[in-house]
């Protein structure tokens, strides 16, 4: 599993996922946890399982705040889109497939692959055709056919109600910086 992107929080429409004393707090302890493998190597193999264990423990918290904040923030957007155009979503068959960052695809989140956008950028996506809207966080590249500006996670097209048609018109928002919490919930007074 690879580590989140961490992106600068005043560097254009890129969202800050990580602080960096959080990002250092979790380096530390991940260090730590391959220290402590090496170290086990010429232990038993139950050392060793207890080791491996504390990496994948010190890695997987940032990563699950990450999928919480694309999950939760229905963070106000506004001003011009970031790009408009046509999306469509994933076929059930990539459903367990690696993605562009390095994570395991999972139709059930709230996900979007994206040709440039930073790897954990968070992007409102609404569906031009209805006006509604999904918060969904960039973890794949592409799509690379048809023209189409997004593909979406199945769950992120049914919350848009685009199943039927595959296909529509849809306006990408970044999400900027200051629009959630850390913990991915909404600031008061976002919509």
């Amino acid at each position: 599993m690879a580590a989140p992107e961490p992106a600068a929080s005043d560097e254009g429409d890129r969202p800050a996922l990580l602080s960096v004393s959080t990002l250092t707090s979790t380096t530390t302890a991940a260090v730590a946890a391959v220290a402590a493998v090496a170290e086990a190597a010429s232990a038993p193999v139950s050392a060793a399982v207890s080791a491996v264990s504390a990496v994948t423990t010190a890695i997987a918290e940032p990563v699950q705040r990450i999928r919480s904040a694309a999950a939760s923030t229905t963070a106000r957007v506004t001003g011009q889109p970031h790009q408009t155009g046509a999306a469509s979503y994933y076929s059930d068959k990539f459903h367990g497939r690696k993605t562009a960052s390095g994570e395991t695809f999972d139709n059930g989140e709230l996900t979007m692959a994206h040709r440039t956008l930073p790897l954990g950028t968070l992007v409102k996506v609404t569906n031009l055709a209805n006006n509604t809207s999904v918060v969904v966080r960039v973890n794949d590249r592409g799509p690379y056919s048809g023209g189409r500006v997004a593909d979406l996670s199945r769950a992120a097209a049914e919350k848009l109600k685009m199943i039927q048609r595959g296909i529509v018109d849809v306006a990408l928002h970044i999400v900027p910086p200051g629009a959630a919490d850390k913990d991915g919930s909404p600031k008061r007074g976002s919509n």
